[in-house]
């Protein structure tokens, strides 16, 4: 798997996070999207989910529309940032932690369902699917949307008329996700690809839409000067236009959803299971 290495920067990845904390989630079109295909897929599920992880929270958005659809459920947001980003969830069904999506707070068997929208191109994934399997309950269910190796493909090839260095992360093919939901115990995984292209009436727009994601470069291979006028107009001057798309920029986003469930066992439907869930302060 393409991103099992440490080759993000850790602090950057929190930096560039927080930043897109200070902007209006609204205005996120690519995580909203998914976010709206992911809830989409719910209704493939037949459990009644009791206590629901929402894996990499942010503003809480998702969040808030599970708390909608499972009233009856306590949704659980966790998120690096930390407590500002919770704001957009005021119900009282919802609990916000602070923590680390490859050190999860919990113990184990705790949760029925976990929900993640655009985490896992900022992680280890295998640190995070390992740690979902184990707080899962057996039965549970895990449902996520994910960016593949196909993302971005015109600022690839625009990058690569500039320089040498790493500008778009590396993402994991649908396939390689799926096997590694298997050897972390998962079974009969559903995953389909949705291949989706946004336009924006400049480069400049693309790249505020991706500080909104959160997506800035923070490979540990990447280039650490300013870009400077000349490597950034030779980038723009690279970026391949369509005709068709009437000036405008277009970006291509693979989008990667999956659906698999923890293997039954022994322990029922953990009906028995002590939940102790870690607030933030």
């Amino acid at each position: 798997m393409k991103n099992d290495l440490p080759y993000l920067q850790e602090s950057a990845v929190q930096q560039a996070t927080q930043r897109a904390a200070d902007l209006d989630p609204a205005d996120n079109v690519l995580a909203r999207h998914t976010g709206k295909e992911l809830l989409e897929r719910l209704s493939l599920l037949t459990l009644t989910p009791r206590i629901i992880l929402d894996l990499g929270c942010g503003a809480g958005v998702e969040a808030n529309l599970l708390t909608q659809r499972y009233p009856d459920a306590v949704v659980v947001g966790l998120d690096a940032c930390g407590a500002p980003l919770f704001k957009y969830v005021p119900c009282r069904s919802f609990l916000a932690t602070m923590g680390d999506a490859g050190h999860l707070p919990y113990q184990g068997g705790v949760f029925d369902l976990v929900v993640s929208n655009l985490l896992l191109p900022w992680c280890d994934v295998d640190k995070v699917l390992g740690e979902v399997a184990r707080v899962l309950r057996p039965g549970g269910a895990l449902v996520f949307a994910t960016l593949g190796p196909d993302t971005l493909c015109e600022a690839h090839a625009a990058w690569n008329h500039v320089d040498t260095f790493a500008h778009v992360h590396d993402l994991t093919d649908m396939h390689d996700l799926g096997d590694a939901l298997i050897r972390y115990g998962f079974v009969e995984p559903v995953m389909d690809v949705q291949m989706l292209g946004l336009t924006f009436s400049d480069i400049q727009g693309l790249v505020r839409d991706l500080r909104a994601l959160g997506g800035t470069n923070a490979l540990t291979t990447r280039r650490r000067t300013l870009t400077g006028k000349d490597r950034w107009h030779a980038f723009k001057s690279a970026y391949p236009f369509r005709q068709t798309d009437g000036g405008r920029v277009r970006a291509t986003f693979e989008l990667v959803y999956a659906i698999a469930w923890a293997k039954s066992g022994s322990s029922g439907d953990g009906s028995s299971i002590h939940v102790s869930i870690p607030q933030s302060s």
